[in-house]
């Protein structure tokens, strides 16, 4: 399995049953891959309010993302 962040899919093609090629666009340029199956998230963004993660602990930026260190 490989993930791709930051990554802008440009464009695919699916080959039913032979996979799917894709091209994608990220900081090193565009290429090119082939893959069997394809997950793609957009939009992502943390929905942490309300959860208290400061009486666990855990430190929140102001957009709501838990801030880690170096071994997380």
């Amino acid at each position: 399995m490989k993930i791709h962040t930051n990554t802008k899919f440009v464009s695919g093609v699916n080959h039913k049953e032979k996979g799917v090629t894709l091209k994608v666009e990220g900081p090193k340029g565009t290429s090119e891959m082939h893959s069997e199956v394809v997950l793609l998230s957009i939009g992502r963004r943390p929905f942490t309010d309300g959860l208290q993660l400061e009486k666990a602990g855990l430190s929140v930026a102001k957009n709501g993302k838990v801030e880690i260190n170096s071994h997380w």
